[in-house]
């Protein structure tokens, strides 16, 4: 135990710390920094309110044998979430997604984080004060699901992220549009509250759980809606990604190294505290998107390298 947490719960709070503060600096050193600063403690916020709400309706619950919480959830898990938003919007900006595929992404790199995020961190179980727990728990659960975790989970932080990041670019189209200066900064703010609606609405229940059409806790459903909804962020991604842009690697490898990160932390806890269920999840989940990545990277890198003998030869030309 440090400070009262368990050693891999308190690691794991260190380790959220560093990867949202690498977001932070990335951050303002982007055009329109407060933005993208303001995106960041933004979802934050959203996450902290809607997290809350998922305790208090007992959908699940966090120990709160932690260092930093918000309510009753580690603020850990909301800078973790966070990052990831983050990381993927830089990424469709890269991609030259349009605006409103790029939320589609986010929530699909959401979704896909957490497939190896939960497995091994909900079974990451101690025991304190005679109460057995893992970093946080689930109270609605069936037999079944995606290696021990309820699937709407995994459709839940692809909504999640999705409302509040659409939120973000219809402002942000607004204030432009308009040529609003406060809205153009601020938006990220105001976005907490309309996602927020859309959260509780039943446009949510039914890309969770299929309602009206299944009855909600209904495994199949919710496994159909998992895979229509990420197939279809799929699909705008790949149709609508561009490959072109060059990258320039040494001032953006944060947005990279950052889930890669995530995912080794997912893999070495799985196998260092030997939790079985979290094996083929943690390395196969971790492996597609690590290769994702790394395939955007390499097709950055060409790009560039056949951008500079063009510009080695308008040098010349001078």
């Amino acid at each position: 135990m440090i400070f009262g947490t368990p050693v891999s719960w308190f690691l794991f709070e260190v380790l959220s710390v560093a990867v949202f503060f690498a977001s932070l600096i990335h951050a303002t050193r982007r055009p329109a920094a407060t933005r993208h600063v303001l995106t960041l403690l933004g979802f934050v916020t959203f996450a902290a309110i809607f997290e809350n709400i998922g305790v208090w309706q007992h959908v699940y619950d966090y120990s709160t044998d932690r260092i930093m919480m918000i309510g009753r959830v580690p603020l850990s898990i909301l800078l973790v979430e966070a990052v990831g938003v983050y990381c993927a919007l830089w990424l469709a900006t890269h991609l030259r997604l349009p605006w409103w595929v790029a939320p589609f992404l986010a929530g699909l790199v959401g979704s896909v984080q957490d497939m190896t995020i939960d497995p091994s961190n909900v079974f990451d179980v101690h025991t304190i004060d005679g109460v057995a727990s893992g970093q946080w728990n689930w109270t609605m659960t069936y037999d079944g699901g995606f290696f021990g975790i309820p699937v709407f989970n995994f459709s839940g932080w692809f909504t999640m992220i999705l409302y509040y990041c659409f939120a973000v670019a219809l402002i942000q189209r607004l204030a432009e549009r308009k040529d609003i200066g406060w809205l153009k900064t601020g938006g990220p703010l105001i976005a907490i509250l309309p996602a927020l609606i859309v959260l509780v609405s039943p446009i949510n229940l039914f890309l969770l759980y299929g309602w009206p059409l299944a009855a909600q806790g209904t495994l199949v459903a919710e496994s159909i809606m998992l895979v229509l909804n990420l197939s279809v962020a799929t699909f705008l991604v790949l149709r609508y990604a561009k490959l072109d842009r060059p990258l320039d690697l040494k001032r953006d490898w944060i947005v990279f190294a950052i889930p890669v990160v995530l995912h080794v932390w997912d893999i070495v806890l799985a196998f260092a505290a030997q939790i079985e269920i979290a094996y083929v999840p943690s390395v196969v989940i971790g492996a597609i998107h690590i290769a994702a990545l790394a395939f955007v990277v390499r097709a950055g890198l060409r790009a560039r390298a056949a951008l500079e003998p063009a510009e080695s030869e308008k040098l010349l030309v001078v």
